[in-house]
């Protein structure tokens, strides 16, 4: 063989070793190896992270930017699944006292079926049921059971507990980019 083959074959050797000895140190560090170096009375050579970073991928990875994209997208479709619910909803009328006039206010509060919704939205995405409990956990919409099913809770009342103008506003502070997608007159783009 030549000394070519040799240096080449010794440069592989090498960098085969270097990723060796990299993921040992790490699996040193990783307190559910079998590698881990910790001591439990003793301070642990694992790294600190602040909760900001806890569970977070590391800034700037592709991670992060996969995460970025997606939450950017459920945003996107939380804001679409409002203003449909904002478009086909009634407003929930205020509970009045007999000697009021007989003209009907509204609280502000728009409602709709979650059979309605279902039968509308699934033409236009199959996870209504997912949406529902973000935009729930985000505060924008409400109904009373954990979750929907389809003929069970078709009965059960959906409620957009604010504006749409607010809601644009919450999802566009959560998600910048969502922004140029968000038309004057209140619908997406």
């Amino acid at each position: 063989m030549t000394d070519a083959v040799f240096d080449s074959l010794a440069q592989k050797i090498n960098k085969f070793n270097t990723q060796v000895n990299k993921h040992c140190e790490g699996q040193s560090l990783n307190p559910f190896s079998g590698s881990f170096q910790g001591d439990s009375r003793s301070p642990s050579p694992r790294p600190r992270f602040s909760k900001e970073e806890y569970g977070r991928p590391v800034a700037g990875s592709e991670t992060e930017r996969r995460g970025k994209k997606a939450h950017t997208h459920i945003c996107r479709e939380i804001l679409e699944l409002c203003t449909v619910i904002h478009d086909m909803g009634q407003y929930q009328a205020k509970h009045k006292a007999a000697d009021d006039d007989d003209e009907e206010e509204h609280d502000g509060t728009i409602i709709v079926s979650f059979g309605e919704l279902f039968q509308l939205y699934t033409k236009i995405s199959d996870k209504v049921v997912g949406l529902l409990i973000a935009a729930k956990k985000k505060g924008l919409v409400y109904f009373e059971p954990e979750i929907l099913f389809q003929r069970r809770d078709d009965n059960v009342l959906i409620a957009l507990l604010k504006p749409m103008d607010e809601i644009k506003r919450i999802l566009t502070d959560q998600a910048p980019s969502i922004a140029p997608s968000i038309s004057v007159n209140g619908g997406s783009k």
